[in-house]
């Protein structure tokens, strides 16, 4: 019996929804991915919010129950809980570095912070404006600086403060020495 009537809802939640709320919950979800793989300063996740939350307003509106709502957030956070893991497996990750040792090697075993990456050259992923992504020696570093950088500059790390690394374009730093 409850099978019988899931299956209902299920078939219910995308044969009942209109074209509008299908594009609307789609192009939600694509925003909200993209932010995932591309860092965009939290544009795609507010974006994308609003446009699933509209699209769930919409199917509401016409003529859904509570059941089709409970099914449809289901679908939402499944689908973004799968990019999400997916993200995770397809992202070079600092920890990979650290914990494969190479981090020991070059900092005697001593060093737990990111001091070793200073001097490094590396390529940024995303726009670094106050913070952002560089590619160092094919690993992404989270990273910050004083001024706006755009994708695809080659940078230096010029200090660690911590778990905080600092990058500045490498024709900026002509000026400084």
């Amino acid at each position: 019996m409850i099978c019988a009537t899931l299956g209902k809802e299920i078939a219910n939640l995308f044969s009942g929804m209109s074209a509008v709320s299908a594009v609307m919950l789609l192009l939600g979800l694509m925003l909200i991915i993209a932010e995932f793989f591309r860092p965009m300063r939290s544009l795609g996740y507010a974006s994308g919010g609003i446009t699933v939350a509209l699209a769930v307003v919409i199917r509401m509106l016409s003529g859904a129950n509570v059941a089709t709502l409970y099914l449809m957030l289901i679908f939402v956070a499944f689908i973004l809980f799968a990019a999400h893991l997916l993200m995770l497996a397809l992202q070079k990750r600092e920890w990979l570095l650290l914990s494969s040792g190479i981090a020991d090697e070059e900092t005697g075993g001593d060093d737990a912070e990111y001091s070793y990456l200073v001097g490094l050259r590396g390529i940024t992923t995303t726009a670094v404006a106050p913070s952002g992504h560089v590619a160092i020696n094919d690993i992404n570093f989270y990273v910050t600086s004083q001024q706006p950088i755009d994708v695809g500059v080659e940078v230096v790390v010029k200090r660690v403060s911590g778990a905080q690394i600092i990058v500045e374009p490498i024709d900026g730093t002509a000026d400084g020495e």
